[in-house]
């Protein structure tokens, strides 16, 4: 796993050994942030369900503002950490916040500091439904700046994400995952 473009190109990170944790393959990475575009650019960027950092670390490598990393696992934070160590010579001044608590905690936590987002990137574990309650909040407590994307990637055995605070204007498969960028109603 590396960063895949940006001022940290070519940095490999680190992850866990085993089934906990399920990195954006490169491919997708590379996909969602073309996607994305210059929107990354400048941008206040959360990643959810943030497993290595590898996609908040990529948006900051490609000039994100700020990012915020939210994830329940200890160990998953210590080697999110060490990912942001890693690559801060090489990021310009990364400015960036570890939420490490689960998705609603952090959600509170973020609200609380008065921080919104242009992009949200969400990436809970597969066939969980973590993605519907946490959708639900980041919509009604209003994290979303205007013309705000979140993308979720999810498992593509899934059901497609039925929210009524969010429409889908576009998807796309790679590999086993499935990936839907939404926009608020």
């Amino acid at each position: 796993m590396r960063v895949v473009s940006g001022f940290a190109r070519g940095h490999k990170l680190c992850s866990l050994e085993g089934d906990s944790m399920r990195p954006t393959s490169d491919r997708a990475k590379e996909a969602i942030f073309s996607a994305l575009g210059s929107k990354v650019l400048g941008s206040y960027f959360l990643d959810m369900f943030s497993g290595s950092g590898a996609i908040g670390i990529e948006a900051l490598s490609r000039g994100a503002e700020f990012v915020a990393f939210s994830e329940l696992s200890s160990l998953h934070a210590d080697i999110i950490k060490k990912n942001l160590a890693h690559v801060s010579k090489a990021i310009p001044g990364p400015n960036y916040k570890i939420f490490n608590e689960d998705a609603v905690s952090a959600l509170n936590a973020i609200k609380a500091s008065s921080l919104s987002f242009d992009i949200i990137f969400m990436d809970p574990p597969y066939k969980s439904d973590l993605w519907e309650p946490a959708l639900k909040q980041i919509y009604e407590m209003g994290l979303l700046n205007d013309n705000a994307v979140v993308v979720l990637e999810v498992s593509k055995d899934e059901k497609e994400p039925d929210s009524p605070y969010f429409n889908i204007i576009k998807s796309k498969s790679y590999g086993q995952a499935a990936v839907y960028y939404m926009e608020s109603n």
